[in-house]
């Protein structure tokens, strides 16, 4: 073979090396070439890497590809000319040269060989302090979470160079990970090393534990273990493995790490915190060390602590642990624990320890002045079942406290859920309070003020300026989008050259590409068609309109009309302008005042111009009812073509689908699991209007199960915009929210919540089933903010009068019968209704799901719905029969439901 090392190469030799793509051309040619004889390289190959980096913003795919293709041989070229660490650093961390591909002599391409990058760095002519700096220098670089190609790197310089780099967040990261692929038949970087002749042979380990027997910095890897973000992670192995927590126990069993040490770092990540997926590795170590009597009590406080504020998880863990050194333990340390493990709200937690404090009180009766003011702690707990159980513990014991700390027990018992005080005055011999008057009067509505609209924008500069961020918000307000959309239409016609100069900024901001479909049916996507025709850069609009409309029937959401409205404007900017938009609300609860549309329609018969169609269709769906026939006629009288005067649909009928019931082959032909649901049917009528009319009235089919799988076609994007497309049929568009919320109740979901209901809840129209359903499904959505939405429609409507509660009721037990509806969701959101006043409202939801569940009485939850409801009723004095309260007092009935159904009974007739 010649020998090249002496031999210069030119720029040009060089350049056409990458040219033509091949990255072990480059290496071959320049490897054997030492560092110094490439310094003229090193800035034609910076100001070509600049020149490829543009070429890849050129928005042109072939100069984009041709560009692509040079970049892992001009970063190989750059590695090999590099000539301090600093250098060869800068060319491996290149943010544009990361992880690109290489291009293969033959054509296509393959992932970067990330062991031959490595060989490349360990050229003959770089020494061992090159290296040792290099692979220090990479280990800084190395992000928090971890990079596998570049820790490899890191990894073999140190291994070659015997460096020992800082262990920063992604070599530990790095390490951890390393040692996780050990019992998968990998072998480590210096395994490969050895065979390229580049260190001694190494043993191949077969596992985690045999490799960590090996590793030299084992105990500082381990203490910073503790304290990377996200190691936890790496800690998690199924039980049937033998993983980095067993591993760590053995070689502390064996002497290589301190296991006293070992044990107080776990302790510590525990009580710092973390998300589950990390805290479940530590838990799982933790549980693996098994901690004897001696180890527990020597961190008993840490382990009180952990009790007290620790995840879940780990405050079981640690009050596992310290009940089983009850009997050792300080009694102080032991009131301690119950107060902060009462004062949790895990039912779990809370239970077991009311029981290991009842066992102790029998065993010694004088604990009871330090341990019965830790129980009265529970009467605050948010689960009626512990305040229950900590009742009658106190109830058992209070004779063996001394009167002071009866005395204060006993006022704790104020605290009590009104529906236990009844059982407080008669367990704890409290003098019962005067009864307070009742009024039976039913309580008024309350008229709720009408929101206003945003102010409207003043001149073109502020009309560019709210556009821009109407464009950027993720959720647009809907008043907002109104307001600007109308200011656009208005300032073209008034001066379009105006117009245009102030949109010429945010225009210049654009892609020159233009939107694909699923863009355009955004809000922000349509304004951007619309910013294009208002600015002379018209991108089709008439046909993105009749692509929205196309649009097959498992897409056809109203959130489609606001695209259509804005696609239409965009037409008309282009084709006609208008003086005005028709369909602009005039109050903040998205209706028009027919006078002002009367106004309008004038002003369009003085300009001599058409209405456009969505715009006149949406208008209409704005106006009351009952002031339909005179807008039509004014309408009428511009000569153009009305909407069908055709009422939209108020769904009656509705489809069950159960888990027995087949569902609808997907689209590859395979039968899909069932989802669980109920959804509105379309009523049967004449076929659906054109437009956006028939937007409104195509009812999502309650049989279609990709309707309910997924929802591409309703994020919040669009569902923020459907209550104003028709203020006055509330029922409608509920039948067009359902799909949503059916997937919001098993599926996390989007990140934004549902801004459906509380839209919803300012429209004026009236409410019926649907929006009860619709109801009904947010108050058990898995997301809390989705359920607090439901609770503030809740809270309106029942305010205003509008709520029917016993509909509401019958939609949460048809729900909670197919276990759809999770009482551990629906509950606490009654319960926070009934705290916040609607305290009858949430009594008359309550018997509707008490009464249709009667049937039913071991239903998982039940027995919560009659505390809550025992509690309505003392709180707001009710007395009335409940026939129901009969069947779930028999015998067939579960011993706490009957429990329950008594209690109740007795406030209804006490």
């Amino acid at each position: 073979m010649t020998d090249r090392t002496s031999e210069s190469i030119s720029w040009e030799e060089t350049r056409a090396l990458i040219a033509a793509r091949i990255p072990q051309g480059v290496i071959d040619r320049l490897r054997p070439v030492p560092a110094g004889a490439l310094r003229h390289l090193r800035t034609p190959l910076r100001k070509l890497r600049t020149e490829l980096v543009r070429e890849l913003s050129s928005g042109d795919r072939g100069r984009y590809s041709t560009a692509y293709d040079q970049l892992a041989a001009l970063q190989l070229a750059g590695i090999l000319a590099a000539a301090t660490p600093a250098e060869a650093l800068e060319w491996l961390t290149s943010r544009r040269l990361l992880d690109v591909t290489w291009p293969r002599p033959g054509g296509g391409s393959s992932s970067p060989d990330h062991h031959t990058v490595l060989l490349t760095l360990l050229a003959p002519h770089r020494d061992a302090a090159f290296h040792r700096e290099l692979a220090g220098r990479l280990a800084a670089w190395l992000p928090a979470r971890g990079d596998a190609a570049r820790w490899l790197i890191t990894q073999g310089l140190a291994l070659r160079s015997g460096a020992e780099p800082p262990t920063t967040d992604g070599y530990v990261i790095g390490w951890l990970r390393e040692g996780r692929l050990m019992g998968s038949h990998h072998r480590e970087i210096g395994e490969w090393l050895a065979d390229q002749g580049l260190r001694e042979p190494v043993p191949h380990h077969h596992s985690l534990l045999s490799w960590l027997r090996t590793q030299p910095r084992l105990a500082e890897f381990t203490r910073r273990a503790f304290e990377v973000p996200d190691a936890g992670a790496e800690f998690t192995e199924s039980p049937s493995t033998c993983g980095w927590a067993e591993s760590l126990a053995v070689v502390a069993a064996e002497g290589l790490l301190d296991r006293a040490e070992l044990i107080d770092l776990c302790l510590g990540r525990l009580l710092r915190g973390d998300r589950p997926g990390n805290l479940r590795g530590f838990l799982r170590l933790y549980a693996v060390l098994a901690l004897d009597a001696d180890e527990i009590l020597a961190r008993a406080g840490d382990h009180v602590r952990l009790a007290a504020d620790g995840a879940p998880g780990a405050a079981k863990a640690a009050q596992a642990a310290l009940v089983s050194v009850a009997e050792r333990l300080p009694a102080e340390l032991f009131v301690e624990l119950t107060g902060a493990v009462l004062a949790r709200p895990e039912k779990g937690l809370a239970t077991v320890q009311l029981g290991r404090v009842d066992a102790a009180l029998r065993r010694d009766p004088a604990g009871a002045d330090g341990l019965l003011p830790a129980v009265a702690v529970a009467f605050t707990h948010p689960l009626a079942a512990v305040q229950e159980q900590a009742l009658r513990l106190v109830a058992r014991h209070l004779s063996h406290a001394a009167p002071a700390v009866a005395g204060a027990v006993r006022a704790a018992a104020a605290d009590l859920g009104p529906a236990l005080r009844p059982d407080a005055h008669r367990l704890l011999e409290i003098p019962a309070p005067p009864a307070e008057p009742q009024s039976d009067a039913p309580v008024a509505a309350v008229r709720v003020a009408c929101a206003e609209l945003p102010a409207a924008p003043a001149g073109p500069l502020d009309t560019a300026e709210r556009l821009s961020a109407l464009m950027a918000d993720r959720v647009p307000d809907p008043g907002e989008f109104e307001v600007v959309l109308a200011a656009l239409v208005a300032e073209h016609h008034r001066d379009a050259a105006a117009l245009r100069a102030a949109l010429a900024p945010l225009a210049a901001r654009r892609a020159a590409n233009p939107d694909r479909f699923p863009f355009i049916r955004e809000v922000g996507g349509a304004l951007a068609v619309l910013l294009d025709a208002l600015t002379g850069r018209p991108q089709a609009p008439r046909a993105s309109l009749a692509v929205l409309l196309g649009m097959p029937a498992f897409m056809r959401t109203l959130g489609v009309v606001t695209a259509v409205r804005v696609h239409e404007a965009a037409c008309s900017a282009v084709e006609a302008p208008v003086p005005l938009l028709l369909a602009t609300p005039t109050a903040g609860d998205g209706t028009i005042d027919p006078a002002v549309l009367l106004d309008r329609l004038a002003a369009y018969r003085t300009a001599g111009a058409r209405p456009s169609p969505a715009d006149l269709a949406q208008a209409l769906l704005r106006v009351a009812p009952p002031a339909l026939p005179a807008v039509r006629a004014a309408a009428a009288g511009l000569g153009c073509e009305l909407p069908p005067d055709v009422a939209p649909p108020a769904p009656r009928r509705f489809h069950t689908q159960t888990a027995n019931m087949p569902e609808r082959l997907n689209g590859v032909g395979r039968a899909a699991a069932p989802v669980v649901r109920i959804a509105p049917c379309a009523p049967e009528a004449a076929p659906a209007p054109e437009g956006v009319t028939g937007l409104l009235h195509a009812v999502p089919d309650p049989a279609e199960y990709a309707r309910f799988v997924d929802v591409p076609s309703t994020p919040a994007i669009e569902l923020v915009q459907f209550a104003w497309v028709a203020p006055w049929h509330p029922e409608a568009v509920a039948a067009h929210g359902v799909p949503g919320a059916v997937f919001r109740v098993d599926a996390p979901g989007p990140r934004e919540p549902n801004p459906l209901l509380p839209r919803l809840a300012e429209v004026p129209g009236e409410f019926g089933p649907v929006c009860h359903l619709l109801l009904a499904y947010g108050l058990t959505a898995s997301r809390a903010e989705n359920r607090t939405a439901a609770l503030d429609f809740l809270l309106a409507a029942g305010a205003q009068g509008r709520l029917r509660p016993d509909l509401l009721g019958g939609w949460i037990a048809a729900l909670w019968r197919l276990s759809v509806a999770k009482p551990n969701r629906v509950l606490p959101v009654l319960a926070e209704a009934a705290r916040a006043g609607a305290g009858r409202t949430t009594w008359a939801v309550l018997t509707a799901v008490i009464t249709e569940s009667a049937t039913e009485p071991g239903r998982r939850g039940l027995a919560d719905a009659l505390v809550l409801a025992a509690e309505c009723a003392v709180a707001e004095g009710i007395r009335e029969a409940l026939p129901a309260l009969d069947a779930l007092s028999a015998a067939g009935a579960p011993a706490r439901v009957r429990a329950e159904s008594a209690r109740l009974a007795a406030i209804l007739t006490g």
